[in-house]
């Protein structure tokens, strides 16, 4: 498989898992969560009904009580409500209450459960998305590096071009002038090069400084060694091939001959 068609590829299959396997499983579970939730709701009453309740049987209860407070049937309501009535139903709406509280702790647990369940779903998508955009972004890289190789070879014909029609230019004497039209075929390089520069320039693909440089083992490699008055150790005296850099990748490593 070429590398340009692994990125469709990859894709594809993570659209297929999302969509066969991965988005059922979600909806199940969140219908599975939903079902149980409404059912402990509809068991034991969790949207507050039994507040509703009590104050709904005390203002009936309110409702009842006659206007006269004179009459006989008042005295014999008032006598019916003893101490240890009111005490038996207030133990028995603490107990109510008591088991409301648990029940309400359980569903909230419940709520906590699905909660952390889909904040780990969404993390993991998240991490599963990151990684495939750190692929495409390495095969993206890697296509690219392949597809430029090709110009830097280019550049260094052209290179070596120029600089042999510089050396021809550079020996003439009276009696053997320089071939005609050599100065054309030299300017005629120097602007294949600009442009071809400026190609790779426009993917931050730069040309490493070498020559009167001090010797930076991460860009260059040194082949040769030369001895000289004048020239500081460790400086590039010349450059054998071009190196290549993009941002902080080094797509290749400069051939130098560095000072002794």
């Amino acid at each position: 498989m070429k590398l340009n068609q692994i990125i469709p590829w990859i894709q594809r299959q993570w659209r297929l898992f999302d969509e066969k396997v991965w988005l059922p499983f979600l909806i199940w579970r969140s219908k599975y969560l939903r079902k149980k939730i409404e059912t402990r709701v509809r068991k034991y009453h969790l949207i507050y009904d039994w507040k509703e309740k009590v104050f709904s049987d005390f203002s009936a209860w309110l409702a009842a009580l006659p206007e006269d407070n004179s009459s006989a049937d008042t005295s014999e309501t008032l006598a019916s409500c003893d101490l240890f009535t009111l005490l038996s139903e207030f133990t028995a709406l603490k107990q109510e209450i008591r088991m409301q509280n648990r029940e309400q702790g359980k569903t909230l647990s419940a709520l906590s459960s699905f909660t952390e369940i889909y904040q780990e779903t969404a993390e993991l998508f998240r991490n599963r998305t990151q990684a495939i955009s750190h692929l495409e972004e390495n095969i993206r890289r890697s296509s690219e590096k392949r597809a430029l190789m090709p110009f830097m070879d280019v550049r260094d014909a052209l290179v070596r071009g120029r600089n042999a029609s510089i050396s021809i230019a550079s020996v003439k004497s009276f009696f053997r002038p320089a071939p005609k039209g050599i100065e054309s075929i030299t300017e005629g390089y120097e602007i294949a090069l600009r442009r071809l520069d400026s190609a790779l320039a426009s993917t931050d693909i730069m040309a490493v400084e070498t020559v009167g440089k001090a010797f930076d083992p991460k860009t260059m490699k040194a082949v040769d060694k030369r001895s000289g008055a004048g020239i500081k150790k460790g400086v590039v005296v010349e450059e054998l091939l071009t190196g290549f850099v993009r941002k902080d990748e080094v797509l290749r490593t400069a051939e130098v001959i560095v000072a002794d």
